[in-house]
């Protein structure tokens, strides 16, 4: 098939440039032998004699080691990569303790601030019904009460889908991908859709006068396994937290750390609302304490730390102005 301009054209489309400026093209193309890239490591042909299981070696043994961050993992290039550091190992090495901390305390808040973020795209459908009752109000009634139904259906989906992502530890400072993040973030969304589907046949029961049918709590393990796409449990008691975590410490040990007095005041708000929102409260006030339980013990963890390290200097004589200072104070 040819050009729309014309079908006589060459192979490569040089007879449709400027003279000129084929013969610049010309001149100045490279010459010489291309560059080649070296040929993968041949893998030593297997003897005849089948060998000894102590000299028997896996074959993936053999191959030279190269970093994930190397774009030939059959070896080539090996020798190049034996001295490679990671560009985020050598911005660790210069990091004082100070430093640690403050990166350990910004990731814990930046991990609280992204639950927001999270429940906001989650309520995208309610924010652009929001917006565009804002911009063009379909009924008198929305322009006279500033869209507040609108207003209210965004308000309450966005603080359902933060309760929500607080009780799937969200907020935990586990080491985890962006795809096991949004994994979560689409679980809370499911969660939240099946919460609607229930109130909506609620409503409806109501209506007709018929008895209200009565659903487990959506933070069930039961609803979570079935939101997740696994295999029912055949207890559903325990809480969404404890899914996949044993070692994780349960409800009554989270609770137990907690003042007597912020405790009282925990159980008083949960007996203001509703068993529904009562449940989801509870597991995502849990969820919360659970994630700052976890950076508490990363923080006591990275004081021993600096504590040893700080140690350390002094019995090498290499003691800072910081360390005299916290020395006299009695940080030791």
């Amino acid at each position: 098939m040819g050009w729309i301009w014309g079908s006589n054209n060459s192979a490569n489309g040089q007879d449709q440039l400027d003279p000129s400026l084929r013969d610049f093209l010309r001149k100045e193309a490279p010459t010489g032998p291309k560059p080649t890239l070296p040929a993968a490591p041949k893998e030593k042909e297997p003897p005849t004699e089948a060998p000894t299981t102590s000299q028997q070696a896996p074959t993936e043994a053999q191959k030279p080691l190269v970093p994930p961050q190397s774009q030939f993992q059959d070896g080539r290039y090996a020798d190049l990569w034996k001295s490679y550091t990671p560009q985020t190992v050598l911005e660790d090495r210069g990091k004082t303790e100070q430093d640690r901390l403050r990166d350990l305390v910004d990731a814990f808040n930046d991990k609280k601030a992204s639950i927001g973020r999270a429940a906001t795209e989650n309520c995208a459908v309610e924010y652009m019904a929001q917006f565009e009752c804002f911009r063009n109000p379909s009924t008198w009634w929305s322009r006279g009460t500033m869209c507040v139904a609108e207003t209210r259906k965004f308000n309450r989906c966005q603080e359902l889908q933060s309760k929500f992502l607080k009780a799937l530890g969200y907020m935990t400072m586990d080491e985890r991908s962006p795809e096991q993040d949004e994994r979560i973030q689409m679980h809370a969304d499911k969660l939240y859709q099946q919460m609607k589907q229930q109130e909506a046949e609620m409503d409806k029961a109501k209506e007709e006068g018929r008895p209200v049918p009565e659903f487990e709590s959506v933070l069930s393990r039961r609803n979570i396994v079935q939101a997740t796409g696994g295999t029912p449990p055949s207890s559903d008691t325990v809480s969404v937290a404890d899914i996949g975590k044993p070692s994780v410490l349960d409800d009554s040990d989270v609770w137990s750390q907690i003042k007597p007095e912020a405790r009282k005041e925990y159980e008083k708000k949960l007996e203001a609302l509703s068993p529904t929102d009562r449940e989801v409260e509870r597991m995502a006030v849990v969820g919360e304490l659970r994630a700052q339980s976890g950076v508490a013990k990363q923080l006591e963890q990275a004081f021993i730390e600096e504590r040893v390290a700080r140690m350390k200097r002094r019995e090498a004589g290499q003691a800072t102005f910081g360390d005299t200072i916290k020395t006299l104070w009695g940080w030791d």
